[in-house]
Parts: C-alpha cells; sequence; structure tokens
C-alpha cells in the first residue's frame, strides 16, 4: 500500500506541476493535454486501489 501512496504523491505533483504550466502557456495546452490526462488517469486508478481517502489526501497527497 505503501508503494500505492508514493506513486500517488509522484503522479500528483505532476499532475500540478502540468497543470500550473498549461496555465500560464496556453497556447501550448493542445500539446500537452494528452499527458495530463494520462496523468489523470493514473490518479483515478490508484484512488481505486488505494481506497478509502479523504478528500484532503486526494487533492493533497499523502
Amino acid at each position: 500500500m505503501d508503494k500505492y501512496k508514493e506513486l500517488y504523491n509522484h503522479y500528483l505533483r505532476r499532475y500540478y506541476t502540468g497543470v500550473n504550466y498549461i496555465e500560464q502557456h496556453l497556447d501550448e495546452a493542445d500539446k500537452y493535454m494528452p499527458a495530463i490526462l494520462d496523468l489523470l488517469d493514473r490518479l483515478n486508478w490508484l484512488i481505486q486501489k488505494i481506497g478509502n481517502m479523504t478528500d484532503e489526501e486526494i487533492l493533497g497527497g499523502f
């Protein structure tokens, strides 16, 4: 379970970094949106694997 939580934190940081980049570089949004959506899919998969996560954990990690 700890490995899933570590992966979740890793992907969550990458997701937030990517979203912030896109917000600052809207002209490149089309280029990076597939990567952001892939990270979101991975996060959702990990949420299912970990189970029973609070809203704070989902948004802020562990």
